[in-house]
């Protein structure tokens, strides 16, 4: 009898002691923020960072909901030829957007007395502009409380360019895309991972024309054959789905693709080369008309929320 009691005690001791292992692994489970918290001022700032040797300026615009330790997602948002990041804020209305979604929105400076994104150069350089996203995202992952699998980037013109060199390149991890009259590719693309992708384009842009052409940043291939080819990259199916969204707005999709990516397109068959649903402000090159029918930073922001990938 005591060596019966003697061992439903031994056994009853291992029981506590399980319980208890289990407890601890609940209580050490890694937790979805950032501890010690990351501030930092709401409201935009000028900062500065170094990459590739030189200064680099951008703004960052911080919720107002913003704490320093919750999981928040990142947006970089690039300005057209001889813009600037408050005129790509203003044109956008994006800001308005971050705050109502808690959404830390970043806009860099690009370089040039008439700034200018170097796409083509590749991120192997230190000194290119492909390198100093990748430098910038780094530093802002440490910087402000990042959800590594929320980081997107959009653009307007050469901005657009740029973010879809980015997604062409791959080694910076954004979860999608978001681009507005710029396309661009390149055989070089097929070797990154499939890319999300919402664009749109105006059948009448002048200044980057639907159709292609030499233009004041180099040749640009027509935006058909740009986004067949990110449709064919992703190994989505190959009808796309077609519908009027608005009396001059025809909505490409297609759905279905590689890793859960998709590719959206947007053509306005009255549109110049201008950011659909902007505001009119003083912004680089720009012409023709802004049509109001839709609204691109909605949209973008909508698709963003849609695609989160695996970062780190």
């Amino acid at each position: 009898m005591r060596r019966l009691l003697v061992l439903a005690a031994i056994l009853a001791l291992f029981a506590t002691g399980m319980a208890s292992c289990g407890r601890a692994d609940t209580i050490r489970k890694p937790r979805d923020d950032c501890a010690p918290g990351r501030s930092l001022p709401t409201g935009s700032t000028q900062r500065t960072i170094e990459s590739g040797g030189q200064h680099r300026r951008y703004l960052v615009h911080v919720p107002p909901g913003y704490d320093g330790s919750t999981r928040t997602p990142l947006v970089l948002l690039f300005h057209g030829l001889g813009g600037s990041p408050q005129a790509v804020l203003d044109t956008t209305n994006m800001g308005k957007l971050a705050d109502k979604d808690d959404t830390i929105l970043v806009a860099p400076l690009a370089r040039g007395r008439i700034t200018e994104w170097d796409f083509r150069t590749p991120i192997s350089d230190p000194t290119s502009d492909l390198a100093f996203v990748r430098d910038l995202v780094k530093e802002l992952k440490a910087d402000a409380c990042v959800d590594p699998s929320r980081v997107y980037a959009a653009g307007f013109s050469n901005g657009s360019v740029l973010a879809l060199a980015l997604a062409c390149d791959g080694t910076t991890d954004f979860a999608a895309y978001g681009a507005v009259s710029g396309p661009y590719w390149s055989d070089s693309c097929r070797k990154s991972p499939p890319a999300s992708i919402i664009y749109f384009h105006g059948l009448r842009d002048k200044v980057v024309p639907y159709a292609g052409a030499e233009t004041v940043i180099g040749p640009l291939p027509p935006v058909n054959d740009v986004m067949a080819s990110w449709a064919a990259h992703d190994s989505c199916p190959a009808a796309s789905a077609t519908t009027t969204v608005a009396q001059h707005v025809r909505h490409f999709t297609w759905t279905k693709c590689k890793d859960g990516s998709g590719v959206n397109v947007y053509v306005v068959d009255n549109g110049g080369h201008r950011w659909p649903g902007g505001t009119q402000v003083p912004s680089g090159r720009v012409s023709g008309v802004m049509t109001q029918e839709i609204d691109a930073s909605t949209l973008i922001w909508r698709f963003f929320e849609e695609h989160a990938a695996g970062g780190q």
